[in-house]
C-alpha cells in the first residue's frame, strides 16, 4: 500500500510540474536565425532564432553588446523565437546580439558563441567618384556568422522619397558600392539586404544622401597671349569661380597653325578667377594657347577660345616711310575693336603712330625725322596694341601686344651747290641736309680759294653764314668737306664746291 501511495504521488507532483524539482540540466544552445533593422526612424531590431530543441524551455534570454561588455535587454517567454528591440540604434550602428534560453527550473545555457553572434548591418553614404565621374559610394558592415555564409547583398534605393527600387547586387564578399548614374540636387535613400547561401536574410538601416555634386566649369575664357619681351609671353584666363566647380585644368601650347597642343602646366584644386601663365619662348614666332578643364580621369571636358600673340615685322622704304605688318590677334570672344601703332625712335619713350580697325598693314610717314637733322639715328622700331571689342559674353575686355620689330633707313645726305646771304634770309646758310647719321661723328669744313680754313663745325644744326670774323666774303666758289659716320658705321666722306652769289 505503501509503495503505491508513494508512486501516486510522485505522479501528482509530475503532472503539476514539481517532479523537475531536481533537474539541473540546463536546455540546449537556441540558434539565431538572423537580427534585421525593422524600423528606419528609430533603428528597431527584429532577432530570429530557431525553436530549441529542448522541450522545458520556459524562456529566451537576449543579449546585446553594450559599451563593450554583453548585457541582457530582455527575455521572452518560449515558444515565441522572435523579439523587437525598441532599445536598440540600429539607424546609428551596427547593433550585436546572442541569446540563451532557460528552462523552469532556471537552467540557463550558454549564451550564442563568442564567434557566433549576429549583427545588424548599417550602411552610410558618401560623395565620391568612380570611372571619372561623381558617384554615391555606399559602405556597410557585412552580416556574419550564417554558418552556411553571406551569397549576396541587394542594394535597394528610392529617389526623391519615392518608391523602392532594387538597385544592383554585390557578392557576399563584399561590403561597398558606387551609385554611378545620379543627378545633381536629389536625394537618394538605400538600404541593404543581406542574402544567405540558404535564402535566409537580414535588412540594414535607411540611410539618404542629398546629391549636391562638384560642376564642371561653365567657361574659361582666353583673356589674351601677349608679348613682354622677345623671349617671353604673357598669357592669360578668366576662370567661373562658382563654389562647386571642379577646378582642374591644363594649359595647352601649340606652335603654329598646325602644331599639336601639348600640355605645358598643370593646375588643381585652381580657386582664383585669373590664371596668368608667362612663357619663355621665342616671341618672334606664332604660339597658340588654350586652357582645358579635366575630369577626374585627366580627360578634357571644356577648353577656352584660343589664344594667339601678334607678330609685326618692318620694312624701311626710300620714299622715308615704314611699312609695318602684322598678323590678326586670334581669337577674342568680343572680336577685335582696333589696332593701335607704337613708334619707338632711338630708345625713346613710345608714340602712337597710327591707328586701324581691320587693316593689318600701316605705312608710317617718317620724313619729319629725315629733315629735322637731329642726329637721329635711322632706326624705327614698332609693336601693335590690340584691343577687345566689347562684346565678350563675360564681360572681359583683352588687350594683346605684339613683338617689338625694327627696321633702319639709310642715311641720306644733300649738299647745295650756291646760296645767296644777301640779308633776305631765303638760302641765306649753307649746310649739308644730313638724315640718319651720326651727330657726334660729324664734322663740316668751308676753305678759301687758297686752302685757307675759313669756317669749322661739328653741329649738324650749324651752317655757315657767307663770313669770316663777322664780315662778308667774296662772292665765288669755296671748297667744301663733310666727314660723317652712316647708321651702318660706315665712315663717309664728300667734297665739293659751293659758290656764294650776292644778286
Amino acid at each position: 500500500m505503501f509503495r503505491f501511495l508513494s508512486i501516486l504521488f510522485f505522479l501528482i507532483l509530475t503532472e503539476l510540474g514539481y517532479a523537475q524539482i531536481n533537474d539541473n540540466t540546463p536546455p540546449d544552445l537556441p540558434i539565431l536565425d538572423s537580427v534585421s533593422v525593422v524600423n528606419p526612424i528609430n533603428g528597431d531590431v527584429r532577432i530570429s532564432w530557431f525553436s530549441c530543441d529542448s522541450a522545458d524551455v520556459k524562456y529566451y534570454i537576449i543579449y546585446r553588446s553594450i559599451s563593450t561588455s554583453w548585457e541582457i535587454i530582455d527575455s521572452v517567454l518560449a515558444p515565441a523565437t522572435t523579439y523587437l528591440d525598441t532599445g536598440a540604434a540600429g539607424n546609428f550602428h551596427p547593433e550585436l546580439y546572442r541569446l540563451a534560453a532557460q528552462d523552469e527550473m532556471r537552467n540557463r545555457s550558454p549564451m550564442t558563441g563568442v564567434s557566433q553572434y549576429h549583427n545588424t548591418m548599417y550602411v552610410f553614404p558618401y560623395q565620391d567618384s568612380a570611372n571619372c565621374q561623381m558617384a554615391i559610394r555606399l559602405n556597410w558592415n557585412k552580416y556574419l556568422n550564417w554558418t552556411e555564409g553571406v551569397q549576396e547583398y541587394l542594394i535597394y534605393f528610392s529617389e526623391n522619397y519615392g518608391p523602392w527600387t532594387f538597385l544592383s547586387s554585390v557578392p557576399g564578399n563584399t561590403s561597398v558600392y558606387f551609385h554611378e548614374t545620379i543627378n545633381d540636387n536629389t536625394s537618394y535613400c538605400y538600404y541593404i539586404r543581406a542574402k544567405s547561401n540558404t535564402g535566409r536574410t537580414s535588412t540594414s538601416n535607411h540611410t539618404c544622401f542629398f546629391t549636391n555634386l562638384p560642376d564642371y566649369p561653365h567657361f574659361i575664357n582666353a583673356d589674351y597671349a601677349s608679348v613682354v619681351s622677345d623671349n617671353r609671353i604673357e598669357v592669360s584666363f578668366t576662370l567661373d569661380t562658382l563654389f562647386n566647380v571642379k577646378k582642374n585644368y591644363k594649359l595647352l601650347r601649340a606652335e603654329g597653325s598646325t602644331g599639336a597642343f601639348i600640355p605645358i602646366a598643370n593646375y588643381n584644386n585652381y580657386t582664383s578667377l585669373n590664371l596668368i601663365y608667362y612663357d619663355n619662348v621665342d616671341a618672334t614666332k606664332s604660339w597658340y594657347y588654350k586652357l582645358v578643364a579635366v575630369d577626374l580621369c585627366g580627360n578634357y571636358v571644356l577648353s577656352s577660345n584660343i589664344a594667339r600673340n601678334i607678330n609685326v615685322t618692318v620694312k624701311s622704304n626710300e620714299d622715308a616711310t615704314e611699312t609695318v605688318i602684322w598678323n590678326t590677334y586670334f581669337n577674342w570672344l568680343g572680336g577685335i575693336e582696333k589696332y593701335n601703332i607704337y613708334r619707338i625712335v632711338d630708345n625713346q619713350l613710345p608714340v602712337l603712330a597710327g591707328t586701324t580697325f581691320i587693316d593689318t598693314v600701316f605705312i608710317d610717314d617718317i620724313s619729319l625725322y629725315s629733315t629735322n637733322r637731329t642726329g637721329v639715328s635711322g632706326t624705327f622700331c614698332y609693336y601693335i596694341e590690340a584691343v577687345e571689342g566689347d562684346f565678350n559674353p563675360y564681360n572681359v575686355k583683352g588687350e594683346s601686344k605684339s613683338n617689338i620689330s625694327c627696321a633702319t633707313q639709310f642715311s641720306r645726305v644733300f649738299i647745295p651747290n650756291t646760296f645767296t646771304p644777301n640779308g633776305d634770309m631765303l638760302n641765306a646758310e649753307f649746310m649739308p641736309v644730313v638724315s640718319f647719321v651720326d651727330a657726334s661723328k660729324y664734322e663740316f669744313k668751308i676753305f678759301d680759294r687758297w686752302g685757307e680754313k675759313i669756317f669749322e663745325t661739328t653741329d649738324p644744326l650749324k651752317g655757315w653764314d657767307g663770313k669770316i670774323n663777322g664780315r662778308k666774303v667774296p662772292g665765288g666758289n669755296y671748297v667744301y668737306t663733310l666727314l660723317y659716320t652712316d647708321n651702318s658705321d660706315n665712315k663717309k666722306e664728300k667734297t665739293g664746291y659751293v659758290f656764294l652769289f650776292y644778286p
